[in-house]
């Protein structure tokens, strides 16, 4: 299952009605009500011009959301976050003290443009592979790929709760992958997500439609 659009706002409400209408119905561990579609996969072509939407309609309902700068922060910090269990800059960025981006993807792409080796990968066997870890990352891995002179990237998420969790993931995304091209002095091209498990919850139904309609 693949959708491909131009906008983030458009991929939003087009990943939101596809999971509403196609998506199978099931009870999780937490007692809650899903719909869920398995191995989603979601291009946007030009994310930039708009990925800091779906954050302000978020914003807009009456639970408090985080904000964008906090987002920011927790993505581009390689320092653990007060209140997370993990947070992705981190893994990112001091992964068992290696530094994904500055010390393997950024001279790699330097050196040879045209390399598919360029992926980090956010999950630890070690702390994460345990039958009672509860909380582990949903972003599992990333490959950046230089195509025509831009920088695309495409992710792995195993969880990827398409209402409440995916405004804030694509925004961490385009920040990322903002970053990482300014650094090789490249615009930004595509982002691909790759969900195992593409959900929404019963509770924001309500939510959700009013989403799809705006």
């Amino acid at each position: 299952m693949e959708i491909i659009t131009k906008t983030t706002i458009d991929a939003w409400k087009k990943s939101l009605k596809f999971i509403l209408d196609n998506g199978v119905d099931f009870e999780d561990k937490d007692a809650r009500l899903c719909r869920e579609l398995m191995n989603f996969v979601l291009v946007i072509q030009d994310p930039e011009q708009d990925y800091e939407k779906p954050i302000d309609i978020m914003q807009q309902f009456e639970w408090i959301y985080p904000s964008k700068e906090e987002l920011s922060a927790i993505i581009l910090n390689k320092e653990e976050s007060i209140g997370y269990e993990y947070n992705y800059g981190s893994r990112i960025f001091n992964y068992h003290g290696l530094d994904q981006i500055n010390d393997f993807i950024v001279p790699l792409l330097k050196k040879d443009p045209s390399s598919r080796r360029a992926v980090i990968s956010l999950y630890d066997a070690f702390s994460d592979s345990k039958l009672l870890s509860r909380n582990i990352p949903s972003l599992m891995q990333l490959h950046f790929k230089i195509i025509e002179n831009r920088l695309n990237l495409a992710c792995f998420i195993r969880s990827n709760d398409f209402f409440i969790g995916w405004p804030g993931n694509i925004y961490q995304l385009v920040v990322l992958q903002k970053h990482v091209a300014n650094i090789l002095n490249i615009e930004i091209g595509t982002i691909t997500t790759i969900s195992g498990s593409a959900h929404i919850f019963h509770e924001y139904l309500d939510y959700i439609q009013r989403v799809i309609a705006r």
